[in-house]
């Protein structure tokens, strides 16, 4: 799938989201304190790349895009999620480097790492 302005945006509130609803549906707390820390930062990486995407489009608003449907919480799901958001980060990366939006291939970078660490913490669970 080719990314766009809008699929990024609406691919990060729906990971926000998604993670959201799986910290308030696991009974493990450190996975519950994993996931609060996942979902808090995937919003503040949803706000400043759509704020990114906007600059480098000279102020363009971003459209509507389509959130994706909840899962049902189980493990592997979790997993999966997390797997899915750090192939998503490499995606964007390359689609960012694609377009020379320079800043947006860094916070993409940063996205990666914070998948590897959720990734690595809910191996502590």
């Amino acid at each position: 799938m080719e990314l766009t302005p809008e699929i990024i945006q609406s691919k990060l509130f729906s990971m926000r989201t998604q993670a959201h609803k799986f910290h308030l549906d696991t009974r493990s707390y450190a996975e519950h304190q994993t996931l609060s820390e996942l979902y808090s930062k995937l919003g503040d990486f949803a706000d400043e790349i759509s704020e990114k995407l906007m600059g480098y489009q000279g102020g363009k608003r971003i459209g509507v895009g389509k959130l994706d449907e909840l899962k049902v919480y189980s493990q592997d799901a979790v997993n999966k999620m997390v797997k899915d958001g750090a192939e998503f980060s490499y995606s964007l990366y390359e689609w960012a480097g694609n377009k020379k939006y320079c800043d947006l291939e860094n916070i993409a970078q940063s996205l990666s790492g914070l998948f590897a660490e959720t990734a690595y913490q809910l191996t502590l669970s």
